[in-house]
């Protein structure tokens, strides 16, 4: 059997250990050595089925972020090292290190990683989302459509990153790529839907939809209360939180609510009656079903969870993927979205509108409809055998 590594490189949360780890459990389920190459070591330790698979920190670069405004992918890059051949080689080698006995490499966001693995000859799969797998064009493909991308701006990012690649890869004598997509061609295994894909350009794509996600165990019972039940999962730091749970506690509606790492003063002051806090990751899957609003920051794992189980969400989004995807789901009328910079949102009324104007609920429940015969297994099936199929194949 292989060693397989499933690797993550750049952003944040447990949203990339939710996404590699239903493949790497059913990897180690037929025998392979697996672990994880993680960036943040504790990140989805608390999942079911987590501290099953040895994990490991990953090689990142811990330069400064120089643009808060990235264009496009290219300009994401040059904000974690990607701007130079000198930030990229100690990278590259740094995951040599660790994939030297491997076979082969599955990476949600890692791109040192696949570089690396292109380096020794070893087949890398990227599990995306969409957001970090851009079409192959040059440029690669703006991602703010409502302010002006210069083409020479996003050209510019794009061969810089370019270059500082292919100096490294040179070195090692490896092929050379020639756009940032490109570097995914034949590697990416796209997890998503193209109702929630943030490149609408991308045209005809094999879209595998999401697997059966890892998640808690908790199954609170629901609070006493009347109205719809709301079912949360939030960030303890995203900046509205407090407002955010005073509407919740305010509308008295029954509602459970996750937040990892909430301060104490917070739960303690909103807790009990109708809203009531979990203590640990609740199981979404059984759940979301029993729920009648979603309310999430717009993570491509649970806004589709609560697309496919029909239920309307309230997105309030922490960075620019989930701020994208609120964009994807408004649009098709299945949700309603406060923007980051919303001084004083009024998330009660957010909520009401959810309750009281059926068009949202009837807009994700067309959306389970259409996805109505998707067969998770059968989809992750499909991943582990085509993983399986590239070890045996050369490089």
């Amino acid at each position: 059997m292989a060693k397989i590594e499933f690797a993550w490189e750049l952003g944040a949360g447990t949203g990339h250990v939710t996404t590699l780890l239903p493949i790497a459990a059913a990897m180690k389920a037929r025998g392979h050595a697996v672990r994880f190459l993680l960036r943040e070591l504790a990140a989805g330790a608390d999942l079911e089925g987590a501290v099953e698979i040895p994990r490991e920190g990953a090689p990142i670069w811990g330069g400064p972020q120089v643009n808060a405004n990235p264009l496009n992918f290219g300009e994401i890059l040059l904000n974690f090292g990607y701007h130079d051949a000198s930030a990229v080689k100690p990278l590259v080698d740094a995951w040599r290190e660790r994939l030297q006995s491997s076979q082969a490499v599955i990476a949600n966001v890692a791109p040192a990683a696949h570089l690396a693995a292109r380096t020794l000859g070893i087949p890398s799969f990227e599990i995306s989302q969409g957001f970090h797998v851009p079409p192959p064009a040059m440029p690669s493909a703006p991602l703010r459509d409502w302010e002006p991308a210069p083409r020479a701006r996003l050209e510019t990012a794009d061969r810089r990153v370019l270059d500082a690649m292919n100096q490294v890869l040179a070195a090692y004598d490896a092929e050379p790529v020639e756009t940032i997509g490109g570097l995914f061609t034949n590697r990416a295994m796209l997890l998503t839907y193209p109702e929630l894909d943030i490149y609408p350009q991308r045209g005809p794509s094999e879209y595998l939809g999401i697997t059966n996600t890892s998640e808690g165990k908790a199954m609170p019972a629901w609070p006493s209360g009347e109205g719809p039940r709301v079912f949360a999962y939030l960030y303890h730091y995203y900046k509205g939180l407090e407002p955010l749970l005073s509407s919740l506690a305010g509308l008295k509606w029954p509602a459970l609510v996750f937040c990892r790492d909430i301060a104490p003063a917070l739960k303690e002051k909103y807790g009990g009656g109708a809203l009531q806090f979990s203590d640990e990751p609740m199981s979404v899957s059984k759940l979301l079903p029993q729920s009648d609003i979603i309310v999430c920051h717009g993570s491509h794992q649970m806004t589709a969870q609560a697309l496919l189980a029909g239920k309307p969400a309230l997105l309030a989004p922490t960075q620019l993927e989930q701020f994208l995807i609120m964009r994807r789901v408004t649009r098709q009328g299945a949700g309603l979205g406060i923007a980051p910079e919303i001084p004083n949102a009024d998330f009660a009324s957010a909520l009401r509108a959810l309750a009281e104007k059926p068009v949202h609920a009837v807009r994700a429940r067309e959306f389970s409809r259409r996805y109505a015969a998707h067969d998770r297994e059968a989809m992750l099936a499909t991943v582990v055998a085509r993983i399986e199929a590239a070890l045996d194949t050369p490089a």
